[in-house]
């Protein structure tokens, strides 16, 4: 075998062996904290599972070491319109919005699993312009927790916009 049959057999096995770390790195869920924040003895954070695939999901967690089961959690998204006009949107008034509400296994908090998809159609059918937007929890009428301010990227990746401030 010459040098260059050699060669071409190394490079060959280098181009399927990296096709294949590939294959296997895009097929491993990933998830993404995107937010964290601590109001009033309350935890309130947002998770991006998958958020390059078609069925992305959104996670808002809050939580508290004092929660009660008979909790009531009312989450949405506050839209962020021109001239900092805001508009609500409550994720449990849209029957056509798919979600699930699950409680945290120690029973001091709620989980909500959102699809960004279906999230997406929601804002599309009632045509909102999407510029800036947060997410929010309310709890039992008497606390709201609030998310720092969002944005989406053209591939609707969920980034945190620059403000503008500097110093």
């Amino acid at each position: 075998m010459s040098a260059d049959q050699l060669g071409i057999i190394v490079l060959v096995v280098l181009f399927a062996t990296a096709y294949a770390f590939r294959k296997w790195y895009k097929s491993r869920p990933k998830t993404y904290k995107i937010s964290e924040q601590y109001v009033g003895g309350w935890q309130f954070i947002i998770f991006d599972h998958n958020p390059r695939t078609e069925g992305s999901i959104i996670e808002l967690e809050c939580r508290s070491p004092h929660a009660s089961e008979s909790a009531n959690y009312v989450f949405g998204m506050e839209l962020i319109q021109k001239k900092r006009a805001l508009r609500k949107l409550f994720f449990n008034s849209y029957p056509d919005l798919r979600f699930e509400l699950k409680p945290l296994p120690e029973k001091n908090g709620m989980r909500f699993f959102i699809e960004k998809s279906s999230l997406m159609h929601i804002i599309r059918k009632e045509e909102f312009t999407l510029g800036r937007f947060r997410f929010f929890v309310k709890i039992d009428a008497l606390q709201l927790i609030k998310s720092p301010e969002f944005s989406l990227s053209s591939k609707f990746l969920i980034f945190k916009p620059d403000t503008g401030k500097y110093n």
